[in-house]
């Protein structure tokens, strides 16, 4: 519950699969009606059935978020149809193509932008204008240890991430006074579709090895879940963080702490 509302109501970006789907689900198991964004109609059908599994309520809408004025009917409609908006998780993002900066085709790299940077503007703006007056909320993003430190042959994936976090800190300033609180969480290696597609990006003959060799960039030699990180998002935007704002948590199974045996 948030500032006396009955229900607290979550919008989450990319809720049909993976990292996306783990938050709402948690957020539903703490009672939150979860407004489910995505472009996969059958999947986000799944995560609503496990939404209400939870004894929660969800409803899917099929969302592209580089669709500024559809992101902000979403959003809009989301508050009106359940009496505000309280969460806000900016999860939806793509990796795109793996290739050297110069060779990079400037359609690709927008594309990525457009997807992980511009879509969270997109939705926290709208947000913003749901939760000033209604007097508070709190933002999650879902950034990537690509928005601590670059990663070779991914520029506008790590560009993006960056950007994410530039993004996240200038919000928590401008809305500390309400307060609305805004934080990023930079994921590891997680086992996800989007991991997946990573590996093979890495090495389309053996992704298998690519695993591996993700698996040894991290201090506990392994991937993540999403549930794992589901609960990190769901303490971020609980009263239970409610002196936490403009902060990028790692949550990576050690992959920023250093190098290691």
């Amino acid at each position: 519950m948030l500032g006396g509302m009955p229900t607290t109501v979550a919008a989450v970006t990319g809720a049909t699969r993976g990292i996306g789907r783990a938050i709402a689900v948690r957020l539903a198991e703490e009672g939150a009606t979860v407004a489910v964004g995505g472009r996969d109609a059958s999947e986000g059908a799944r995560t609503v059935e496990l939404i209400e599994q939870a004894g929660a309520t969800g409803v899917y809408t099929r969302l592209d978020v580089t669709d500024a004025d559809a992101v902000a009917s979403w959003i809009q409609g989301t508050a009106s149809d359940h009496g505000g908006l309280h969460w806000l998780v900016n999860n939806a993002g793509m990796n795109g193509d793996a290739a050297r900066l110069e060779d990079y085709p400037v359609e690709a790299f927008e594309q990525v932008v457009r997807t992980n940077l511009m879509a969270a503007f997109y939705t926290t703006r709208a947000a913003l204008r749901v939760m000033r007056p209604q007097g508070g909320g709190s933002i999650v993003n879902v950034g990537s240890t690509a928005s601590l430190q670059g990663y070779g042959l991914l520029a506008a994936y790590t560009a993006s991430k960056h950007g994410l976090v530039g993004l996240t800190k200038s919000t928590a300033l401008e809305n500390a006074d309400v307060p609305i609180r805004a934080n990023i969480i930079c994921p590891g290696p997680v086992d996800t579709p989007l991991m997946q597609s990573i590996e093979r990006l890495v090495n389309p003959d053996d992704p298998t090895a690519a695993r591996a060799m993700f698996e040894g960039t991290t201090a506990l030699k392994r991937y993540g879940t999403p549930e794992e990180i589901a609960n990190l998002v769901h303490f971020l935007l609980s009263d239970r963080s409610g002196y936490i704002t403009g902060t990028a948590i790692s949550v990576d199974g050690g992959v920023m702490t250093g190098v290691g045996t």
